[in-house]
């Protein structure tokens, strides 16, 4: 899995692009780097999920606690991209009741 980080035009306002899987080899990391953009003062924050293909449960419980820290941290996280597989999955946990969808 990889992760690009791209500031939005504002401050404070950051997208991370992830490709590749998110699964329990790297689901800590996507959440060790979202959660330290957020301790660094990122208020806007957009997941952008068009590139993963896999989404394992490691990769579920990272995204409830990246949503639960950004909302104990007064950051506003949109997620977007979120298609195939990667949908069913969240669909079939329950999860996408509690994302965010944006443009």
């Amino acid at each position: 899995m990889k992760i690009h980080f791209f500031e939005n035009g504002g401050a404070g306002s950051l997208t991370a692009e992830i490709s590749g899987d998110c699964d329990l080899y790297n689901a800590q990391h996507l959440f060790a780097d979202m959660t330290e953009k957020i301790n660094g003062g990122y208020k806007t924050l957009c997941m952008d999920f068009s590139g993963v293909g896999y989404l394992d449960s490691s990769g579920i419980w990272a995204i409830i606690r990246i949503i639960k820290h950004a909302q104990s941290s007064g950051a506003d996280l949109v997620f977007r991209g979120i298609t195939g597989t990667v949908r069913k999955v969240l669909r079939l946990s329950n999860i996408l009741s509690i994302i965010k969808e944006g443009p």
